[in-house]
């Protein structure tokens, strides 16, 4: 059941280091926010109950996106999740960033959110891990202490839990340049597009003629948090894909195998054993199509 928001304090920061001091001085008692698209449903629900909010949308510079043909894709954590899916240099160099926007809730919801409130949430089910993932990403963490570059599968320790301190914030997520062949893809499932992931995977393939040079799978919403499935890469990585039979056969073990490195739950959404189910089919049909992509 939801209620009205309780009562709270708000603050306007026009820094970084400004609201790094606030986080830091209240402590248990403040909450970071942008979009607030979860904070206030959690607030609605007393899930959670700050006395203090910090709105950190009057901070120049964290709202953009950057590319660089040496240095690859910054964007900031401010950035929307529509300007994500907007994004002209995205759809073309890094489409599964794209492709994980347009999944992502509804219209509203993608006008509101943003980046890095999605990673800082931490959710098992966040839309944008899985991808940044097999993109080898990084997030541009600041404090009072300075800042710090915590590379993707670094960043998440538990359901709702990262390695933010208390007195940091995300500032940016940098995506390093993927070879020119390489194709990515996300896919998830859920009951309407528009609902939170019952299972999530994005893949990442290579390929040098018929060898798979590189494969990097990675999913979300079947683990405490977002994780890569290292054995079902390391089945695929090196392997020959010669466009026969054998190739179905491959992928098929390729997606049991990433079922079988996934640690879903029964919840609301479905039921462990079906949410296996879901993760092979989603690696065995991401896959399938990234190297068809490849191979064009």
């Amino acid at each position: 059941m939801q209620l009205g928001l309780p009562e709270f304090e708000m603050f306007f920061p026009r820094t970084v280091e400004e609201a790094c001091s606030l986080l830091s001085g209240y402590g248990a008692d403040a909450q970071l926010f942008a979009g607030g698209t979860d904070l206030f449903i959690k607030m609605k629900q007393r899930r959670l109950l700050p006395r203090m909010l910090i709105n950190i949308k009057r901070i120049p510079a964290l709202d953009q996106i950057r590319y660089d043909a040496n240095e690859g894709l910054r964007i900031g954590a401010l950035t929307t999740i529509q300007s994500i899916q907007d994004s002209d240099v995205i759809s073309k160099k890094f489409r599964v960033l794209s492709q994980a926007a347009g999944v992502l809730g509804t219209p509203q919801i993608r006008n509101l959110g943003t980046l890095g409130g999605n990673l800082a949430n931490a959710s098992p089910s966040a839309e944008f891990a899985p991808p940044l993932l097999t993109l080898e990403a990084s997030v541009r963490c600041v404090g009072l202490g300075g800042e710090r570059l915590v590379p993707m599968n670094e960043f998440f320790v538990g359901p709702g839990k990262s390695v933010l301190s208390h007195d940091e914030l995300i500032t940016e997520v940098r995506v390093p340049n993927s070879p020119i062949r390489a194709q990515g893809i996300y896919l998830k499932h859920s009951l309407r597009m528009m609902d939170v992931s019952m299972a999530g995977a994005a893949a990442f393939v290579l390929l040098d003629g018929d060898l798979c040079r590189e494969a990097r799978i990675a999913l979300g919403a079947v683990a405490p948090t977002p994780f890569r499935a290292g054995m079902a890469e390391a089945t695929l990585r090196g392997k020959r894909l010669s466009g026969n039979s054998k190739d179905k056969e491959l992928l098929e073990e390729v997606g049991r195998i990433a079922s079988g490195e996934s640690l879903p739950i029964d919840d609301l959404r479905g039921y462990a054993s079906y949410r296996r189910k879901i993760v092979g089919m989603l690696v065995r049909q991401g896959l399938e199509q990234v190297i068809a992509r490849a191979r064009g």
